[in-house]
């Protein structure tokens, strides 16, 4: 199955791009949420960051299941000369770490709020979940910058 060619014009696929976009927007929707708590919205802050987290696992669930239908990581960045070299191995592997250990992280971040009803009270588990949030958004900022970081190796240079 080919995926058709992306819409940033570059050598990425269409998957690629709509993933990469959605990284780069993710800081900035996660900053939204946090504007919406800290105004006292907590329902329309815990829809957010639900629909947020949701729309991501589907997005990177298809974009792996993508890169295996071409055979892999190698096969995926064929086309970069940055291919096999310690930079974009480094790089993808401490991008893909960081970026799993911030979304397990998010993921029972929101079960826990969700369980602790947060979003009618906060209640005392609020300061903990305000530090572990900033963990989650300190990982969505390096997720974003080294994703656009593996995508012009990868895909532009």
């Amino acid at each position: 199955m080919n995926m058709p060619p992306g819409f940033l014009g570059t050598r990425g696929d269409l998957l690629m791009d709509i993933v990469v976009v959605a990284i780069v927007l993710t800081p900035f929707l996660f900053l939204r949420a946090v504007w919406l708590a800290r105004r006292g919205e907590y329902r329309r802050h815990r829809n957010l960051q639900t629909a947020l987290l949701t729309t991501l696992l589907v997005a990177v669930v298809l974009f792996e299941v993508d890169i295996r239908l071409k055979g892999g990581t190698q096969a995926f960045l064929a086309g970069s000369p940055h291919l096999g070299r310690p930079l974009l191995t480094w790089l993808l592997r401490t991008h893909v770490l960081v970026a799993v250990v911030s979304f397990g992280l998010w993921a029972v971040l929101v079960v826990q709020a969700w369980r602790a009803r947060m979003d009618l009270n906060p209640g005392l588990f609020s300061a903990v979940h305000r530090r572990r949030g900033y963990l989650v958004f300190a990982g969505t900022i390096f997720t974003a910058a080294s994703g656009v970081w593996l995508y012009w190796l990868g895909f532009v240079a």
